[in-house]
């Protein structure tokens, strides 16, 4: 999203883990509240609390209990993500269920839980500031009579067809009264003897359960957003790029499916996922402002209720996002090529060299050719070449990728064709530009068509280096490798370590993991570690699936739905 952040908004919090420390305590209160009023009925009433509070009171408390402390461990979630309307409800159903606990049998322990629950809530009260998504309130508000009513329907409905098995027998308006009662855990106040409806009073509280669990999702939904930019974003994060631009991903900062977040000379390049915000790659700008725009986004992000993750970041990155409570995860490396050094003498590279000159015996060639320059019948033949290659997978890449083929829009950026001796196009390369003080390219796209000769991608890559080098460029990025530096077996691994390396490759045959890296290795590249940088163990399964549906790895419709909308 496009904006700038004013530097006296720009706000931390005290912790970044007390909220997640405070969800936590509210779910073991919840699960105490569960587990107290599942097993009021086998407990021994008090003689005082029997002659003072009426039985009818003290199974309503038993039910309130019981449903405040689901609502607990289904507000715990919001909680963590630091939602204000979270905070509220929590606080309410805490103080429900601390009287609940009183009523229902004087259990003092289980009030003490719930009570200094709702104290410590008061006390972090400041850590809970994040928005709800628009009209959520409207839509809970209109939803929970709509399912309440259709539970209650329900249940009227099931007495009905089984009043024959009812005692004692009942009109419409019991069957309707019992259909209620059942739907908030009350006892129903009549007696099913048939077999064949046995079932009902054991559904109804279930389906209000489901209801009131419902309700509070929609409650609770966080802002949604879509892809937001304007044709002047795009120019002004070109421009920054330009004069910024330094990391080998940075470029990749101007795919088509990235929102923008601005703050003063810099800005960071990322997509909403599944309540998640995926930033791709360090925040590109001026090194005076990145920290504060990344201190910016992170408000801005966790002001929504919305995860934070850093997709690809660089070492340098640690220390800041430390600050903010995100965790770093070694992601793999990334191969990086000096073309004045490179050279295909020697022993060790032989098999490139060979490569290479199999392909010119051959009379295949390499034209270089700034992509402003590339004409429509060219586009038309590399697109050729990418259908062939690609087949039906869909274009992948997130971090690493343009998503786009070549065109006048990306005037620095190079087209290397592979032609053949008739002068077709057999296959390319797509560079994009490395700026700054150190001249460079990345490695964008790499396309062949399948009956092309065996060696032609090393070929492709050699010769493109070679001519980098003539040029006096200093970086050439190739492939990202995936937990490369676990594939090297004079590393001593940890358990966990080799744990994620026979995780690798069992996913090899799917993702290519140890393929690509072996071709990166032919190269003999220095190795830059790239990371992973979250905020919590628990959020991993939900980052691993928004970062393989934002590479297209992975097609969830949810996802995908919520991702793509514009």
């Amino acid at each position: 999203r496009s904006m700038k952040t004013p530097r006296s908004q720009v706000w931390r919090p005290r912790s970044a883990s007390l909220p997640r420390m405070v969800a936590i305590v509210v779910g073991i209160a919840g699960m105490t509240t569960l587990w107290s009023a599942a097993f009021a009925a086998f407990r021994g009433q008090i003689e005082v609390l029997t002659d003072v509070v009426p039985l009818s009171v003290r199974y309503g408390a038993t039910s309130a209990a019981a449903l405040a402390g689901l609502g607990l461990l289904v507000i715990a979630g919001g909680l963590s993500r630091r939602q204000r309307r979270a905070w509220w409800i929590a606080l309410m159903l805490l103080i429900v269920a601390g009287v609940a606990h009183v009523l229902k049998g004087l259990d003092v322990p289980e009030a003490a839980v719930n009570l200094g629950t709702a104290v410590l809530l008061i006390s972090t009260r400041e850590e809970f500031y994040a928005i709800p998504g628009p009209g959520s309130a409207r839509r809970a508000f209109l939803a929970l009579p709509l399912i309440a009513g259709t539970v209650w329907t329900f249940g009227t409905l099931a007495l009905f067809f089984h009043a024959s098995e009812l005692r004692p027998a009942v009109g419409v308006i019991g069957m309707m009264t019992a259909a209620a009662r059942g739907a908030v855990g009350l006892p129903l106040g009549i007696a099913i003897v048939g077999r064949s409806g046995r079932w009902i009073p054991g559904l109804l509280p279930l389906l209000g359960v489901l209801g009131l669990v419902s309700a509070f999702a929609v409650t609770l939904r966080p802002v949604v957003e879509g892809l937001r930019r304007s044709p002047d974003d795009v120019e002004r994060a070109r421009e920054l790029v330009r004069r910024y631009g330094s990391d080998t991903l940075a470029y990749f900062a101007l795919r088509s499916d990235k929102s923008y977040f601005f703050y003063e000379n810099a800005f960071i390049a990322y997509r909403y996922l599944w309540n998640v915000a995926l930033v791709a790659g360090d925040p590109i700008g001026d090194p005076m402002d990145v920290t504060r725009a990344l201190d910016a986004f992170v408000a801005y992000g966790r002001s929504r209720g919305w995860g934070i993750v850093i997709l690809a970041g660089s070492d340098e990155l640690a220390d800041n996002c430390r600050r903010h409570g995100l965790r770093q995860f070694y992601l793999g490396d990334e191969a990086i090529l000096d073309p004045r050094k490179f050279s295909l003498e020697g022993r060790a590279i032989r098999k490139v060299r060979q490569s290479r000159s199999r392909l010119e015996k051959l009379g295949y060639s390499l034209e270089f050719m700034p992509d402003d320059r590339v004409t429509p019948d060219l586009q038309d033949a590399l697109d050729s070449i990418t259908a062939s290659w690609r087949g039906r997978a869909p274009e992948r890449g997130f971090t690493m990728a343009l998503g786009r083929t070549p065109s006048p829009t990306d005037p620095d950026a190079l087209t290397v064709i592979a032609r053949d001796p008739l002068g077709k196009a057999q296959g390319y390369l797509h560079l994009v530009p490395c700026y700054g003080e150190s001249r460079g390219y990345s490695l964008d796209q790499m396309r062949r068509r399948p009956e092309t000769p065996n060696g032609m991608t090393e070929w492709m890559v050699a010769g493109t280096t070679l001519e980098l080098g003539e040029r006096d460029v200093e970086r050439f990025s190739l492939n990202f490798a995936f937990l490369s530096r676990l594939f090297d077996r004079s590393v001593n691994l940890s358990v966990f370590q080799r744990l994620e390396l026979a995780i690798a490759k069992a996913l090899n045959p799917f993702f290519q993991i140890e393929t690509l890296r072996d071709f990166n290795a032919k190269f003999f590249p220095e190795w830059q570690p790239r990371n992973v940088y979250y905020e919590s163990t628990i959020s991993i399964p939900r980052v691993a699936l928004a970062y393989l549906e934002a590479e297209a790895f992975l097609r969830l419709p949810l996802m995908g739905i919520r991702g793509r909308r514009t």
